[in-house]
């Protein structure tokens, strides 16, 4: 080989090798900006679920009753639900199976039940008798196609103070059973230590606008609900 020829080869491995070490990815300039790619694990995405225009039927007694200032009129404010409220103060569990019977239909997307209070202020009731009743309301509404959450309600110790010496028992009891029962499919939020005695109005913890925004800041965490 003459040496003009081995001179030129040699340049042109030598070019090859510098050309293919320069493009290897560990020697990318990381400044770079224009030359780097995100792995895909690590691009930011939208989980939060809209429910903007969805219909909600909210079904309870006395806690879910206030229909102007109440947890349910927040979080249908916040995340943009077509609230129907069903509620009605001094209600049982039994009341609200018989009114889901007549509510819940192929046009409401969620369901939200909040009940057993006055069930276990009553000695008549057993806590497995109201959640049986409440897993009823479950079936229902996804049978139509619709989500449904239970709440469990508020701390009985730490937020009453009635003379019903059974009544923070019973309601522990019947919380217990939400939470440790299958109930049908349904989603169970725990908002036992979301509220606070300062956050009721009364002995039975009806609460004031505070408790009230808990609750629905609660739910709208737990389910991953986007604000409009």
């Amino acid at each position: 080989m003459k040496l003009k020829d081995y001179v030129i080869l040699t340049g042109c491995s030598l070019f090859m090798g510098w050309a293919i070490v320069e493009s290897h990815p560990s020697n990318i300039d990381p400044l770079a900006v224009s030359t780097i790619a995100l792995p895909k694990d690590t691009i930011p995405k939208d989980t939060q679920i809209s429910v903007k225009g969805l219909n909600a039927l909210f079904i309870g007694d006395s806690h879910s009753a206030n229909h102007f200032k109440g947890w349910q009129k927040v979080l249908s404010d916040s995340v943009g639900f077509k609230m129907d409220n069903a509620s009605v103060g001094g209600k049982t569990t039994y009341w609200m199976l018989d009114i889901a019977l007549y509510k819940i239909n192929d046009k409401v997307d969620y369901v939200f039940v909040y009940g057993g209070a006055n069930d276990m202020y009553s000695s008549h009731i057993q806590p497995i008798h109201a959640v049986e009743n409440i897993k009823g309301i479950a079936r229902m509404a996804i049978k139509r196609g619709a989500k449904c959450i239970i709440l469990t309600g508020f701390d009985p110790y730490k937020c009453t103070r009635t003379e019903n010496k059974a009544y923070p028992s019973r309601y522990a009891k019947f919380q217990q059973l939400l939470l440790s029962e299958y109930m049908e499919g349904a989603t169970v939020v725990d908002i036992r230590g979301v509220v606070s005695r300062l956050d009721c109005w009364d002995n039975l913890c009806h609460m004031n606008p505070n408790g009230h925004r808990k609750i629905a800041e609660k739910i709208i965490k737990d389910l991953d609900f986007k604000k409009i």
